[in-house]
């Protein structure tokens, strides 16, 4: 009996001093927390099902000892939990990407389309035009507006009492179909004409290159007609003689005259001004802007009472129109 009793004592000393050395190396782990926790079932699993499947074909020992396959199939079962928890915990995750990354493309194409949105609200708003019954305006020469005239268009010997003069203000659209404000000094008798002849050349879309005082070309009249620009008053001579022009009381409008020139006959040579508007003195020619019997400026001057200078015979200034 002794003789047993030492082996057993040494083997039972043995499984304790392996069971301590196991759970001292795993850290106090069971084998399942060890398995779960490094994965190692993971690889494991497949070798313990296929020996669990040997054993059910192979082994009939282990097919008539139900505790051994109940024992085996219980840790196939506890790796396959395992394995399932954690591809359901990656299939969770990926769908939680899968879920975040679609809500960042919806963000995006909603942000997109916010965009365009506005995009289309910016296109869409109408451009803000002038009215045109605030922006053809008559009234008496302010004082800002006076000091630009005085000493040049209104030199100090001018003998039109300023109360007779107005200031216009007025609408028209340029050369590059723009629209711009103009303004124009004139004598207070054709103030009203004026008025709804250009309205009615901006309602048009009747093309004017400039309208501006003379004073800003320094009272040249030269200057003013090189620069295609519209104007009315100015208190000067008419060229060559020495005799007032109908600017210099305000009953005269030059217009876009670069392209409709001033041409005389002093000593009978034929002379043509502005200088560089040679080719716009042979009427017989079809150009832009240039006026004639079928013009619409014409048509509306000589209806509120002008005359046009084109139709005189000694000369011809084509881009004049004065009311008697």
């Amino acid at each position: 009996m002794d003789r047993y009793v030492r082996p057993a004592i040494i083997l039972i000393a043995v499984m304790i001093v392996t069971t301590v050395a196991v759970r001292w190396m795993s850290r106090g782990e069971t084998l399942l927390e060890y398995g779960e926790r490094t994965g190692a079932f993971t690889a494991s699993t497949a070798v313990v099902s296929a020996e669990a499947a040997d054993v059910k074909e192979d082994d009939p020992v282990s097919a008539e000892n139900p505790s051994d396959v109940s024992e085996e199939e219980s840790i196939i079962k506890e790796a396959d939990t395992v394995t399932e928890d954690r591809s359901s915990d990656t299939a969770e995750e990926t769908a939680r990407a899968d879920v975040k990354e679609e809500s960042s493309e919806d963000r995006t194409e909603a942000e997109i389309r916010t965009d365009d949105t506005e995009g289309e609200k910016e296109d869409d708003t109408d451009i803000e035009t002038p009215d045109p019954s605030d922006s053809f305006v008559c009234m008496e020469i302010p004082d800002e507006v006076f000091q630009r005239m005085h000493g040049v268009s209104y030199p100090e010997d001018c003998d039109v009492p300023l109360d007779e003069l107005r200031y216009l203000k007025v609408l028209y659209t340029d050369f590059e179909g723009e629209t711009k404000e103009g303004e124009l000094v004139c004598n207070v008798s054709i103030a009203d004409d004026l008025l709804d002849i250009f309205k009615e050349l901006y309602e048009a879309d009747y093309r004017i290159e400039s309208i501006k005082l003379i004073d800003d070309f320094g009272g040249d009249d030269t200057a003013s007609m090189e620069a295609d620009n519209t104007s009315c008053f100015n208190y000067r001579l008419v060229e060559g003689t020495d005799r007032l022009s109908k600017h210099a009381s305000g009953l005269a409008v030059d217009l876009n005259p670069f392209y409709n020139p001033y041409v005389t006959y002093p000593g009978g040579v034929k002379r043509i001004s502005p200088e560089g508007s040679e080719q716009y003195a042979d009427r017989s020619l079809d150009f832009p802007y240039k006026i004639d019997t079928e013009d619409l400026a014409y048509r509306l001057f000589t209806k509120h009472g002008f005359r046009w200078g084109g139709n005189w015979n000694s000369m011809k200034d084509y881009q004049h129109f004065e009311k008697p």
